[in-house]
């Protein structure tokens, strides 16, 4: 596999305060990457930094071998390719599943052009797929506020698969949800292998076990340990700064 992110020496302060500091991170193309590490270790830090809502004290940020350092967050989104879904949904409410899919494609992301020129038939039969993908067919025509909490955390996450992005950032994609809402959403997450890279910021140790290729442990704004699950969970260092305070399946607040 290819390199498609690489952080270097990656650090960004805060009146005083280093909320991280020389973080070197590596990911590769069509990687499944999972972030995780206690509340205040600089895990929605590094994911600032990545999609340029926050701008780095020192080193840099190179993606697809271009270095994106300072740049602003839609070159980052629209030029770059890297989409980022927050762990709440942000959805058009009073439109359809479908509807906020097609406002999401590429060339049609205006209100206007979606309700009041015709639909591209390649952006139709791309929501059509993505609605199946993300097991929402048979809600298409249901308003994104009728859906339950799971089912618009997937639209979310659908309106980004619309984007077509290289590399897809979810930040605690499960927060709020049901056990089985849970496995459903990390059988989805594993699709989307292969097409895309995934970076996940997630609490939830179950899901972790679910999903993970390679786990990156931060703690104090630095890498504590970085490798495969089965590693990470029989480090003692991780065990004592955080494996232990979450218990299996145990989730804590962001």
């Amino acid at each position: 596999m290819n390199e498609i992110l690489r952080t270097e020496n990656l650090s960004v302060c805060f009146n005083g305060f280093w909320a991280l500091r020389n973080v070197n991170l590596s990911v590769q193309e069509g990687e499944l990457r999972v972030v995780i590490g206690p509340n205040g270790a600089g895990k929605t830090t590094l994911m600032d930094l990545i999609t340029g809502r926050t701008k780095p004290t020192t080193g840099r940020i190179v993606f697809g071998g271009c270095d994106i350092t300072g740049k602003k967050p839609y070159e980052i989104a629209s030029l770059c390719g890297i989409g980022r879904k927050f762990q709440g949904p942000n959805l058009f409410e009073n439109m359809t599943s479908a509807d906020n899919l097609l406002l999401a494609a590429p060339r049609l992301n205006t209100v206007a052009r979606t309700f009041f020129r015709s639909t591209p038939r390649a952006a139709q039969e791309r929501a059509g797929k993505v609605l199946r993908e993300i097991g929402l067919w048979e809600k298409r025509d249901k308003m994104a506020c009728e859906l339950s909490h799971g089912e618009r955390q997937w639209l979310e996450i659908g309106m980004l698969m619309m984007q077509a992005p290289r590399l897809i950032i979810l930040d605690e994609p499960t927060a709020g949800m049901t056990a089985e809402e849970t496995r459903l959403t990390g059988e989805m997450i594993q699709k989307l292998l292969g097409s895309h890279t995934v970076l996940v910021v997630e609490h939830d140790m179950e899901f972790v076990r679910q999903v993970a290729q390679t786990v990156t442990v931060l703690h104090m704004g630095r890498i504590l340990a970085e490798g495969p699950l089965e590693q990470i969970e029989n480090d003692p260092r991780v065990a004592q700064v955080y494996l232990k305070s979450q218990g299996k399946g145990v989730r804590t607040s962001a």
